[in-house]
């Protein structure tokens, strides 16, 4: 009999079986095979025994059981009430020996772990039968680990403790709820002079605070798997105690299969083996930080090495990342430095710090805009290093998914951060990649903070694809953005998209905001813009407003949207009263067509409960307002306590003319008529001349020229003498307009001077997107459905040609000549001739000359013939007395 509290005692029979594990090996002596597989799995020893729990008005009786290993004790409790099952190990572990970090924590180790699963009916127990229960499961735990000043802090479901030791200092650390994908500790208790001094509700907000600061121990990741006849176990965790913080990567525990031949507890010990893929350190204080840190990672046979280096000391900042990637075929390298001193050069552009990048056989994705804050590169400039909790494998994922290898790409990055009168603080990266395809990208994060009034957070992209022909800016307002209040949030963005080659060339949108609801945006569109929208929610008082405006090719959407709700909820009533409006616009502009829908609600609710009596009243009005046009009409529905109303105005028998008449296409499309036919030498251009009488000229470079015709009308036939072009459109085009006809435009060229062909030509057609608000190929108008279906282009229309000059092979024939006509005459090549031909000239022989350059001996040359002087050229010997001259 044991005395469990004051007035709670205990009644036991319990049984021991010590050295099971060697009577049983005694008894399986002849029996080896079936000796060896048993024996490992048998404890040291067993125990039982039967309670009864009590005090004087109630009692409750359980059942124990209990078995050891040299390493592990395992124990469990079972009652009708309650079920208690715990691990825990029989002895201490050190940190001092672990591979590459132990040298850091070797003042640490953990005297005792201990894992408790409890299960326990959902039942609402007496005070006194409570009372109990948790005597009875403070008999069957570790005391030192689960017991706070006599209180139990265990919970149902896993649980999961230990006692970390510090030299001579200990630390209980518990959790419930075991999760391992996230374990946060709670941090160090935090002994403090002034902390003590503060009243009692402050002192507990301080150690909450301090608490959630100073976590010690964070589990980032467990991942287990089976390779190469071994289990592994990596275990990615953060460490962090005051300004000091470890952060390992990949700490894996290595099990080969081994060890389960003859299996036993100490040749698991001996056979485990570390690695340690990665880890970085971190100190960081206000006056300086230094942190450090590197990853190894084998993926899909790539090898693949990152690190970082960052340094801050008062003004100066100092960031390097590096990450080198081995493939089967190429290596990859990327190299980025960002050197941070301030350049105070004027207060609107007061400069912090430069940052320069390159990538060899690296590729650059551009990142989503709501990816943009946590781009490795931004994120780490704009914070000024690394800080304690940010996830180093992550970052470097993250850095080599943005960053890609590919074989023949380069990368060029520059990088800036600047703030303007110390209110709009900004951090910018451009980088320029190119090899296999060219792109320019910018993309960076603007912060504007006052404590307590507003905070402001915009990130913004750019991306200009040179082989696409695509460009693609965006900018977005993050989740941290408020005035005032945090509960009053601002959302937004905008996105400009212009497609200038391949498929949608003359395609464009530009929105902000976002898109009118019923219009399906196009694949290559930028979709998720989020509304332009404050919202405020302070419980009783909630109201938002939002709007958008968007133009594409094919109309122009706009729209906006309001909400006011009131809420009174007491004991005994409650009342909400609310207010909503939407409205939400499409304009088809050329032809000139709108359409308007706008929607309007008020209702109200109480509900009052007094005693025997019970009210619950509710009303709802719902106003509609459906417009279009020209020719203004539309319907207006009143919705109220069941009954609709619908009221229409304007002339519904008559058809919306949504066309234009030939004057008005004229007008609005084709005003300027100098400009319908344009023409430019887009390359080839050497310089330009003037004669004396002011006519100027441009001289070409024959291989590269390349002149443009555009036309503002479409074109469906091209005409010149001899002129061969490649494919070209034949959509039946129809322009927009009322009694329109198929459309029939002819370019006519031809060439004057001394050959009027084009057989030196060659010709290729310009071929764009055009609005099919402007021209179709059906001579019909668009249905309303239509407007909200896509972007609405006429692809592949032919507006003007491309001539250049074909690439004609000219053979110059060489020329067998005797010494003599060599002497005799001037050779020259001729600007109009392929031939070699002569001019007349007098010569007489110099013998020197004849000597120096070998070509014939003294006695092989007729002098009769030769006479004033010679111009020497290279000749190459072909037979005596004959040379070639080219």
């Amino acid at each position: 009999m044991i005395k469990l509290d004051d007035d709670i005692s205990a009644t036991s029979l319990i049984g021991n079986l010590p050295d099971v594990s060697q009577n049983i090996s005694k008894l399986l002596e002849d029996e080896g095979h079936i000796k060896e597989i048993i024996i490992p799995f048998v404890p040291s020893e067993v125990g039982f025994g039967i309670y009864k729990i009590s005090n004087e008005k109630e009692n409750l009786s359980a059942l124990q059981l209990h078995a050891k290993y040299s390493k592990l004790k395992l124990k469990g409790f079972f009652s009708e009430e309650f079920k208690l099952f715990s691990v825990a190990i029989a002895e201490g572990i050190s940190f001092a020996k672990m591979p590459l970090v132990g040298e850091y924590l070797k003042d640490y180790s953990i005297s005792t772990i201990e894992l408790v699963y409890l299960s326990q009916k959902e039942k609402i127990f007496t005070n006194e039968r409570m009372k109990l229960i948790n005597g009875a499961k403070k008999n069957f735990i570790d005391s030192t680990i689960w017991l706070n000043k006599e209180k139990l802090s265990i919970s149902k479901g896993f649980n999961a403790g230990m006692i970390l030791e510090n030299g001579k200092e200990e630390q209980k650390i518990t959790f419930p709820g075991f999760d391992l994908n996230g374990i946060k500790f709670p941090g160090l208790s935090v002994h403090s002079d002034s902390t003590k001094k503060n009243n009692k509700s402050t002192s507990g907000i301080i150690q909450k605070e301090e608490a959630k600061k100073q976590s010690l121990v964070k589990i980032n990741e467990v991942k287990p798997s089976i390779e190469n006849h071994q289990i592994n176990i990596a275990i990615s965790a953060d460490f962090n105690i005051g300004p000091f913080g470890l952060q390992l990567v990949g700490l894996g525990i290595q099990v080969p299969f081994s060890v389960f031949q003859n299996f036993s507890l100490e040749k698991l010990w001996k056979e485990i083996q570390f690695y340690l893929n990665g880890l970085a350190i971190i100190y960081d204080t206000p006056t300086l930080s230094i942190a450090g840190s590197f990853l190894r990672e084998t993926n899909n046979g790539i090898e693949e090495y990152n690190g970082l280096l960052t340094f801050r000391f008062a003004k100066i900042e100092v960031v390097a990342i590096g990450s080198y990637l081995k493939t089967p075929r190429y290596s990859s390298l990327f190299a980025f430095g960002y050197l941070g001193i301030p350049l105070p050069i004027d207060p609107s552009f007061y400069i912090h710090g430069f940052a320069l990048g390159f990538g060899l056989n690296r590729d650059f994705v551009m990142p989503n805009i709501t990816e943009v804050p946590d781009f490795p590169l931004i994120k780490i400039v704009h914070q000024g290093g690394l800080k304690p909790g940010d996830n180093i494998k992550k970052i470097f994922q993250d850095l080599n998914r943005y960053l890609p290898a590919s074989e023949n790409s380069y990368v060029i990055i520059a990088g800036i951060k600047f703030d303007s009168y110390k209110m709009i603080f900004t951090t910018g990266i451009l980088a320029l990649a190119f090899g296999n395809k060219t792109s320019l990208n910018l993309l960076g994060l603007s912060t504007m903070k006052l404590e307590g009034v507003y905070n402001f957070e915009f990130a913004f992209s750019m991306r200009a694809d040179l082989e696409e022909g695509t460009f693609l800016a965006r900018g977005q307002l993050t989740d941290n953005t408020y005035v005032l209040l945090p509960q009053l949030k601002l959302t937004g963005g905008f996105a400009l998209g212009m497609w200038l080659k391949g498929e949608m060339t003359g395609d464009f949108v530009f929105t902000l905001g976002g898109y009118h609801p019923n219009f399906k945006a196009p694949a290559h569109y930028p979709n998720n813009t989020p509304r332009l929208e404050y919202s405020f929610n302070l419980g009783s008082v909630q109201f938002y407003g939002k709007a958008y405006f968007a133009l594409t090719p094919s109309c122009i959407m706009a729209g906006m949207a309001g909400g006011l709700k009131l809420v009174l909820d007491g004991r005994k009533l409650y009342a909400e009263i609310g207010i909503l409006f939407n409205a939400d616009f499409i304009i088809s502009w050329k032809p000139f067509y709108y359409q308007a829908e706008v929607n309007v609600q008020i209702y109200a609710k109480v509900i009052l409960d007094v005693w025997l009596f019970s009210i619950n009243q509710s009303f709802n009005l719902t106003a509609k307002l459906q417009l279009e046009g020209p020719d203004f009409r539309g319907i207006a529905t009143f919705k109220v306590v069941g009954y609709e109303l619908e009221v229409k105005f304007g002339n519904h028998d008559k058809r919306i003319n949504k066309s234009l008449s030939k004057e008005e296409f004229v007008s609005d499309f084709l005003a300027d008529q100098s400009k319908i036919l344009t023409y430019n030498i887009s390359s080839g251009i050497i310089k330009r001349v003037k004669d004396t009488y002011g006519v100027e000229s441009v001289v070409v470079n024959p291989k590269t020229f390349a002149l443009e015709i555009y036309s503002e009308i479409p074109i469906t036939e091209i005409n010149g003498e001899k002129l061969i072009t490649e494919n070209k459109n034949t959509h039946n085009i129809y322009p927009v307009c009322t009694e329109s006809i198929q459309l029939d435009n002819k370019l006519i060229l031809s060439v004057k001077g001394t050959g009027n062909h084009f057989s030196s030509f060659k010709g290729s057609p310009i071929l764009k997107s055009v609005p099919t608000s402007i021209w179709n190929n059906t001579n019909e108008i668009s249905s309303n459905d239509e407007i909200f279906s896509n972007s609405k282009l006429l692809k592949d229309v032919s507006k003007g040609l491309r001539l250049e000059f074909s690439t004609i092979e000219c053979e110059i024939n060489s020329t067998s000549v005797s010494m003599y006509d060599i002497c005799l005459k001037n050779y020259h090549d001729s600007f109009m001739s392929n031939k070699i031909a002569h001019k007349e000239g007098q010569a007489k022989p110099n013998n020197g000359i004849m000597k120096i350059f070998e070509i014939l001996d003294e006695g092989e040359i007729d002098y009769h013939d030769l006479e004033n002087s010679i111009d020497i050229y290279k000749y190459k010997k072909k037979s005596l007395g004959k040379y070639q001259i080219v």
